[in-house]
């Protein structure tokens, strides 16, 4: 089978998610991404990417080159996907999405398009800037004209229902996880301090703040180091806060082997993810990619996110932007017995594998491919 991905901006990384159901689907199909533009970082992604607007510049410029020449990058996009001659186009988003769907009808193949949450939160909103306005069009042609709708949650499933998707052709497809790459790490139980570990973007959305108090708090009592990963509007207001208290490392943006060593050695992953401007998170894969390694995890009782944890067997869901119950919570992590610590791990690996895994998703989503193409 012949199965062309699509999207429109494709940064890589953080947008790994656009490209792992593909890297494992090339064992049995034909499989190519074809991006309106396209910013590919890591070397080890083999799967061919195809962008209209060439990959020279900085990323922003050519994120203004594709919106400024969106419907002419749109034929172009479309062209090539007839061209690939595929059984399926699979969309990626249902924003920037004009280039898959007509492709996809100059080849008279079926549409597949998963929902990640910034679409759907985009078709939902009114008025607003060109761009805004844009991306709601968007979102009412792939509601339209997609075959299969696939939402990353039931939270964001509920929530693309509600914003007019169709829910006859609607069904949550987990993305799940690499477990053979985020594997738990060697001795685990002897960790010396405790390490909490933040992982996203510094932004208020992800809850960050809310962290570094819950830390700042529970520090005198449950001693342990705070480490935050990424970056974002927030930087600066992190870093100030963090300096006056030793407990807290700051490190920014890091390779990928690196922030997979950071979670490996941790003994917890905090994500207090919240509501922001009308956005909540659809699902929250890092959660996934700790539990994976064997790492319990803590998040807030927000959008889709605790729908990627066993709360209370492979971590600890608390109510929304409730710092204190945050705090509890990584108290008594921190405070476990080695015992019931690994007892937690071993469930929190179990969970992913079983449940939340790669292989699992890439299952589900050839056999959606399969009904589809008769």
């Amino acid at each position: 089978m012949r199965i062309a991905l699509a999207t429109g901006l494709l940064p890589v990384p953080p947008t790994y998610f656009a490209l792992q159901h593909g890297e494992r689907l090339r064992a049995e199909h034909d499989v190519r991404m074809f991006a309106l533009a396209a910013d590919i970082r890591d070397p080890a992604v083999t799967i061919e990417v195809d962008a209209v607007v060439p990959s020279v510049g900085a990323w922003p410029a050519r994120i203004a080159a594709a919106f400024a020449t969106a419907p002419l990058s749109a034929r172009a996009q479309a062209r090539r996907i007839a061209r690939f001659g595929p059984d399926v186009v699979h969309q990626h988003f249902a924003t920037w999405s004009r280039g898959a769907l007509d492709g996809a009808q100059l080849a008279g193949a079926p549409v597949v398009t998963t929902l990640h949450g910034y679409d759907v939160f985009a078709a939902e909103r009114s008025g607003g800037s060109p761009l805004q306005r844009f991306h709601r069009r968007s979102a009412a042609a792939t509601a339209a004209r997609s075959d299969r709708l696939l939402a990353v949650s039931e939270y964001l499933a509920s929530r693309a229902i509600a914003a007019g998707f169709p829910a006859d052709r609607l069904e949550v497809h987990y993305q799940g996880v690499d477990t053979d790459l985020f594997t738990p790490g060697p001795d685990s139980a002897e960790r010396g301090v405790p390490s909490i570990v933040f992982i996203g973007a510094l932004a208020e959305r992800k809850g960050v703040d809310d962290l570094l108090a819950a830390s700042i708090a529970v520090s005198p009592r449950a001693e342990h180091r705070l480490v935050v990963i990424g970056a974002g509007p927030l930087a600066e207001k992190v870093r100030a806060t963090a300096t006056p208290h030793r407990h807290i490392d700051v490190l920014g943006s890091i390779p990928r082997e690196s922030v997979l060593e950071q979670l490996r050695g941790a003994r917890a992953l905090v994500l207090p993810t919240r509501l922001h401007e009308g956005w909540r998170e659809a699902a929250g894969l890092v959660l996934l990619e700790a539990q994976a390694c064997g790492i319990p995890v803590i998040t807030y009782r927000s959008g889709g996110a605790p729908e990627m944890v066993d709360d209370g067997r492979t971590g600890v869901v608390v109510d929304e932007d409730d710092v204190r119950a945050l705090a509890r919570a990584i108290a008594d992590v921190i405070d476990l017995p080695d015992r019931e610590w690994l007892a937690m791990s071993v469930r929190a690996r179990a969970f992913v594998v079983e449940r939340r895994s790669l292989a699992a998703s890439v299952l589900q989503l050839s056999a959606t491919y399969r009904e589809l193409v008769g």
